[in-house]
């Protein structure tokens, strides 16, 4: 076999979209495999620093190259365990270059349509996490301390993150005010997240924003 970057098998968007593929395949018919990538290029698209650094258009790429370096092995026994497990599991008996290929081919055929609203293709569960990763994190911290009213809790956890909060706690903000934007009913995020209504987001935002304006202007 022709020596190949480790990496490209080990971690990045070759190993996320067959990860994608093995749940569409394990799910027993619930989940379709056109959907679960159209939500990874929703992903990539929306956030900047993912489409600079790996655009599915690359990733696409990153799947040929793939398939390119197991047809020249023939086999998928060099390749890592991981990579090796994965692939097998997705294809289901197809040829694993050839499925590698084909996976590619299906994601530049998507990419080309319009990105899809969330009220045509709604956010799935680990779209979620890459989306609202610190909002996400919020909740362990109000299962631990969440003792105070929830403007209380937020302000405790900006003060304690002071003067780093323009880190941690302008993000949290961020992703709040995307999610206000993004769904715009009074639950918002409450179906993910219990506490996360529009109420308690608005608060979150306005909390941030009045530790900023007071520490920060």
């Amino acid at each position: 076999m022709q020596t190949s970057p480790n990496a490209l098998f080990t971690d990045g968007p070759a190993l996320r979209l067959v990860d994608l593929a093995v749940s569409v395949q394990e799910s027993g018919g619930t989940l379709d495999l056109d959907d679960e990538i159209r939500r990874y290029i929703r992903v990539v698209g929306k956030d900047w620093a993912a489409r600079w650094n790996c655009s599915a258009h690359v990733a696409a790429g990153v799947l040929d190259f793939a398939g390119d370096c197991v047809a020249r092995s023939g086999t998928l026994e060099s390749f890592p365990p991981e990579f090796r497990e994965k692939v097998t599991r997705a294809a289901d008996g197809m040829e694993p270059a050839e499925y590698l290929r084909t996976l590619a081919e299906t994601l530049r055929v998507l990419d080309r349509e319009p990105a899809a609203e969330y009220d045509e293709l709604p956010m799935a569960g680990w779209e979620f996490l890459q989306v609202f990763p610190h909002l996400f994190g919020f909740d362990a911290v109000l299962m631990d301390e969440g003792d105070l009213p929830f403007t209380g809790n937020v302000q405790r956890f900006v003060t304690a993150e002071h003067p780093y909060c323009t880190d941690r706690a302008v993000t949290l903000a961020t992703e709040a005010q995307r999610a206000l934007v993004l769904f715009p009913g009074e639950r918002c995020l409450g179906g993910r997240l219990h506490w996360a209504t529009r109420d308690a987001l608005r608060g979150l935002v306005d909390t941030v924003n009045d530790h900023m304006r007071r520490e920060h202007s």
